[in-house]
């Protein structure tokens, strides 16, 4: 009798354990930061060993509201796997850290459907049904003191891109378009690829290295890269066989009545060869004769400014400001002269949607006139290309998140309307 007693009240006490714990899981299911991260589940317990996975599923449903092709609409998705792995924590290597990401497309896109030059869904561009279906990014890197860090790898630019204060990058959780999502570098040679790819120069894959000195008055980085779309495989195979391209940049921080402020410029150039545009107009004959077709070197500055106006006071990192990036470009072989984006991004700080993010802005790339008039010689007439972008992301919970999106494009087609681009966005972080 006293065996069963003890037997009813260890089965009572596990019960109510195991009761405790779905309650506890049930709490946390609205504020944990992806849908398996339970506490003391185990992505936590992986974490504890230098290891951490998470999966992302976007799924897109975007619409020509006005324009020449209004009523087109798409579905369509991406999915981004990535995995972190610190070899310091599993005892392997001090500093030693690998981050891989692969990629898959999801369905359709609208992406070219109504004669923008710059896509409309930058995460959806390089991923496609009409592209490369899946990509996969690797890069290892070496902290080699608490200033100096190295990397090298495959990279993913719109990953890196993500990482830019207040504006974000990548098209999965802020601006759509590929002008915000993937600001242009100005020394790739992005080929094969779509019209945008070529024109908008600015590989979404590279392969090279980046090296990241931090100082109390700046960060500094020195980057070297293949100039060619790393997701081609034959950059692989002959890395670096069309030439290099290098990137330095100086970051500065400041503070403006005590808010956050970073200002970045940067310089490039590659020794890479570029269709001479000088007489496009010719090129049909040029083709035939093999004679001046090509033309080597490219080079692109730029200025940044990301500035908080409003911050968090629990959290600095939460807040929003304005933001401002121009480049100018050697012109030719580079089809885009200049460039030019702003606008104000952030969080929303009312109380309790810290996590909500918003932004709106504008961009225009300046086509160089020696593209626009040879196209016009053969009867191509375009135009330099701006529009307008507004979004809000709202996190249902900060695993489940839907953005609204509305773009206003002025395309480089001439004889095109302008277009309005409607957007419907899910994010769900597993």
């Amino acid at each position: 009798m006293t065996l069963a007693f003890l037997l009813a009240v260890h089965g009572a006490a596990a019960k109510e354990r195991r009761e405790a714990a779905r309650a506890e899981e049930s709490l946390s299911l609205p504020v944990q930061k992806s849908l398996g991260d339970l506490p003391n589940g185990p992505k936590a317990e992986l974490r504890r060993f230098g290891i951490d996975a998470d999966i992302w599923v976007t799924q897109f449903f975007q619409g020509v509201a006005a324009g020449a092709n209004d009523g087109v609409s798409r579905y369509g998705g991406k999915l981004d796997a990535f995995l972190k792995i610190d070899a310091e924590k599993l005892g392997l290597w001090r500093g030693l850290r690998v981050n891989a990401q692969y990629e898959h497309y999801i369905g359709l896109n609208i992406n070219q459907k109504d004669y923008a030059l710059v896509p409309v869904s930058a995460a959806q561009a390089f991923v496609a049904q009409d592209n490369y279906h899946s990509a996969l990014s690797l890069v290892v890197t070496q902290q080699m003191s608490n200033q100096l860090s190295v990397s090298v790898g495959k990279f993913n630019t719109m990953t890196l891109a993500a990482q830019t204060p207040l504006i974000g990058g990548g098209g999965l959780d802020t601006f759509m378009n590929r002008a915000f999502a993937l600001p242009s570098t100005g020394i790739g040679v992005a080929s094969p690829g779509t019209v945008a790819d070529r024109l908008i120069v600015s590989p979404p894959y590279i392969l090279g290295g980046i090296a990241t000195l931090k100082t109390d008055v700046a960060t500094f980085t020195l980057a070297f890269a293949d100039p060619r779309n790393a997701a081609n495989p034959r950059v692989l195979e002959r890395p670096f066989e069309r030439g290099v391209g290098v990137v330095g940049g100086v970051t500065v921080p400041t503070q403006i009545a005590g808010l956050r402020g970073f200002h970045t410029i940067r310089g490039g150039y590659s020794n890479a060869r570029g269709f001479d545009l000088d007489d496009i107009g010719a090129l049909r004959a040029r083709l035939a004769s093999l004679v001046g077709v090509t033309r080597k070197g490219f080079w692109l500055a730029s200025y940044a400014v990301q500035q908080y106006l409003v911050q968090s006071a629990d959290n600095p990192a939460a807040g929003w400001g304005l933001f401002a990036l121009a480049t100018l470009s050697d012109g030719n072989p580079n089809p885009v002269r200049w460039s030019a984006l702003a606008g104000f991004a952030g969080n929303n700080l009312l109380p309790g949607r810290v996590n909500d993010q918003w932004g709106v802005g504008f961009f225009h790339y300046g086509l160089t006139a020696p593209l626009l008039s040879g196209l016009a010689e053969r009867g191509l007439y375009r135009r330099s290309e701006g529009g307008i972008e507004a979004f809000y992301n709202w996190a249902i919970t900060p695993w489940l998140r839907l953005t609204g999106d509305l773009q206003i494009v002025e395309p480089w087609t001439v004889n095109r309307p302008r277009a309005t681009y409607m957007a419907l966005r899910l994010q769900t972080r597993f």
